[in-house]
């Protein structure tokens, strides 16, 4: 089984409001990404801060499960543990992915997963034309790593252990924006306009 963690516990603090609520072509911007993810797992699990989270109507009808992150002020390592400590027993790897990447594809979820069904990677990372991304899958032997990450840090640290361990896949096009400001939101909106999706 294979469960996908969708961390939107993060603060906003250069948005000026919640940027995960943030519209976007009539929907949340943490409803594009959970979408994307929801099609390539048997389980989502979604990090937030706390049970009356706004970020639970913005997800209204997709079958998810809540993970609370009561550190959230203490940096992304919380998010990814919280989500970690969600997981069932019977999952076999997770997928991690940002709330605030709604231009990530879902088919690059479910190329993950064939990969790693394929060949049983530690990690397998999308690597875009201009580096390595999100999101992220991770097999069961790597949770406890995961699970000591600390402080204001992403999982990049048991990426760089994996070594041979991570298996990286070709995603055409560029890395998918973080909508972190009101500029960055423009930035996606007339991305999917693009698209003709927007």
């Amino acid at each position: 089984m294979i469960a996908g963690i969708l961390l939107a516990s993060g603060a906003s603090t250069r948005f000026g409001g919640d940027k995960l609520l943030a519209t976007l072509d009539g929907r949340a911007v943490v409803r594009w990404s959970a979408d994307a993810l929801a099609t390539a797992v048997d389980d989502l699990i979604v990090v937030v801060r706390d049970e009356e989270s706004p970020v639970q109507r913005a997800l209204d009808g997709l079958s998810v499960r809540w993970a609370i992150n009561r550190e959230a002020d203490h940096g992304m390592s919380t998010a990814i543990r919280a989500g970690i400590g969600a997981v069932a027993a019977d999952v076999e790897a997770v997928i991690i992915a940002l709330g605030d990447q709604p231009l990530v594809e879902a088919h690059v979820a479910e190329q993950l997963v064939a990969r790693w069904r394929e060949t049983g990677a530690r990690a397998v990372q999308p690597r875009y034309d201009d580096g390595r991304g999100h999101p992220v899958l991770f097999a069961r032997s790597l949770f406890p790593a995961l699970r000591a990450l600390d402080g204001d840090v992403g999982a990049r640290a048991v990426l760089d252990a994996c070594g041979d361990g991570l298996d990286l896949i070709a995603v055409e096009g560029t890395r998918p924006i973080d909508v972190d400001t009101p500029d960055a939101l423009r930035t996606v909106a007339a991305a999917l306009a693009r698209r003709g999706r927007g």
